[in-house]
């Protein structure tokens, strides 16, 4: 077989996958009230990425591998992966925004500004908001794969003083004011993340 062909036979399995969990998982939020969620991380070999809804938009990570494909065949497997994800998602292609994710050294890059579009909307999360920029940052403002981590925080918050350390956009914080919390402070190096954890705050 060529080389296109297996890669028609595995495209397929990437799409049937991609239908199964959107099911599963969409079902699951809609009882969790949850907009945001993730629906495929790296299950397929041939097919690198962690894939996250946000409401009408998709947010693909591409992580970076090494291969043997020649850049016209690379070209061929991308193209025909983001039509899979537009066909079972019925995403239309400019609500699909991609990043490529790489190991480093050090972890401050994750954080530095990659753009200025500003594709910003607020998601909603066990009955919380959040603000989202899914564009202008390697990650989007609220790690999906944390939410029951958040959740064990709002649940153990009441009446206790919560010291919430590189806090990010302070997602955690706000779980824990909601859970009842006396107080919370919110510590982070980033005067942006910082006002953007105020935002949420506020939301």
């Amino acid at each position: 077989m060529t080389y296109f062909n297996v890669m028609a036979e595995k495209t397929l399995m990437f799409k049937n996958r991609l239908q199964k969990m959107y099911r599963h998982r969409g079902r699951q939020a809609r009882r969790q009230e949850v907009s945001c969620y993730r629906i495929y991380e790296n299950d397929i070999p041939e097919f690198p990425f962690g894939i996250d809804i946000y409401d009408d938009k998709l947010y693909v990570a591409e992580y970076k591998r090494n291969h043997s494909l020649t850049e016209e065949e690379y070209e061929t497997w991308f193209e025909e992966s983001l039509q899979a994800m537009q066909e079972v998602l019925n995403i239309s292609p400019e609500n699909i925004f991609i990043k490529q994710r790489q190991r480093k050294a050090g972890r401050q890059s994750q954080y530095e500004k990659t753009g200025s579009s500003k594709n910003e909307f607020i998601v909603e999360e066990n009955g919380l908001k959040f603000r989202v920029n899914l564009s202008d940052y390697l990650d989007t403002g609220l790690f999906l794969d944390h939410r029951i981590t958040r959740q064990m925080v709002r649940e153990g918050s009441a009446g206790k003083r919560v010291l919430n350390l590189f806090c990010y956009t302070g997602s955690f914080s706000v779980y824990a004011a909601a859970g009842g919390a006396a107080a919370v402070t919110s510590v982070d190096l980033s005067k942006t993340y910082l006002q953007w954890a105020e935002d949420n705050m506020k939301l």
